[in-house]
This record gives structure tokens, C-alpha cells and sequence, in this order.
């Protein structure tokens, strides 16, 4: 865990080496640690290390500003039939994390890769298993999802709000 928070951080530094040699000498520190963090966390939970994991953080993050978007209507009955164009986004952003999510899912599963079982999908996949080898379905795929989720979204958030 500590090598990929190395690595993660040292491009991170990097680009704002470069950045700053180009001419540019305004960084959004706030931003870039912001990333970087739902970077590391990408890759200690499901082993991202490509755009899978960027598409995945930004939708989980656009999710996340529509659901907890502040409206007038906090309270009344009904009220996500006032805004009815924000929870259709909502929903189509979460059926699109949910079938990134499955795809993943179903790579790990298909690839079989000694090394993708130190993280922590690898570990949910690990303890769905029996002791013979076979698939014993402790979790159920909409549970491995919605657990995929949860973990990402409380590592990032507590992660990210404690650093800025």
C-alpha cells in the first residue's frame, strides 16, 4: 500500500515539476491531491491503475454532487418529482458505475492473477470462495458492487477531507 502511495504521489509531483518549468506556477493543490487520493484508492481497492479508474472516480464524484446537491425542496414530500431531470442523471450515473464496477468484477474474477489479491476486491473475491476452490456465492454480485462502493466512497472521503 505504501509503494502505491509513493508512486501515485511522486507522478503527482512530478506533473507539477513540469508544470512549473513550462511557466505555469499556479497549482490547484486542493485538486491535485484530491485526485490523487481517489488514485490511490482506485488502486488499493480494485487494482486500477488505468482509465477504468479515472472514469470510475469522476462518475462516482459527479454522482456524489448530484446527490447531495442542496435544492429547495429538502424535506417535502416527494420532492425528487420537483427535480426530475438531476435524479434522472443520478440514476443513469449509477446504473453507468454499476456496470463499470461489474466489469471489473468480472475481470478479476476471469483473470485469475495471484497479485490482484492483495487488494480489496481480490480479498471479497478471495472470501467468496470455499476452501476447495469453488465458488461458494457468500456475496452476491449486487453486494460485491455496493460494497466496492461503499469502500470508495468512505476511504475517499475521510481521506480527502482530512487533507484539505
Amino acid at each position: 500500500m505504501a509503494s502505491m502511495m509513493i508512486e501515485s504521489s511522486s507522478t503527482m509531483i512530478d506533473r507539477w515539476v513540469s508544470r512549473i518549468n513550462c511557466g505555469n506556477h499556479e497549482i490547484e493543490v486542493e485538486k491535485e491531491l484530491i485526485a490523487n487520493v481517489g488514485e490511490i484508492i482506485a488502486r488499493a481497492s480494485f487494482g486500477l491503475q488505468d482509465e477504468r479508474g479515472k472514469n470510475m472516480f469522476l462518475k462516482l464524484r459527479t454522482l456524489q454532487a448530484k446527490l447531495f446537491m442542496t435544492n429547495r425542496y429538502v424535506g417535502v414530500p416527494f420532492g425528487k418529482f420537483f427535480c426530475v431531470k438531476n435524479t434522472i442523471e443520478g440514476n443513469k450515473l449509477g446504473d453507468e458505475i454499476d456496470k463499470l464496477l461489474l466489469s471489473i468484477i468480472n475481470d478479476r474474477v476471469d483473470s485469475n492473477n495471484e497479485k490482484s489479491k492483495k487488494d480489496l476486491l481480490g480479498l471479497l473475491l478471495e472470501a467468496n470462495h470455499s476452501n476447495d476452490g469453488k465458488l461458494e456465492k457468500k456475496f452476491s454480485m449486487r453486494e460485491l458492487v455496493d460494497e466496492c462502493k461503499t469502500f470508495f466512497f468512505g476511504g475517499y472521503e475521510t481521506t480527502a477531507l482530512s487533507i484539505t
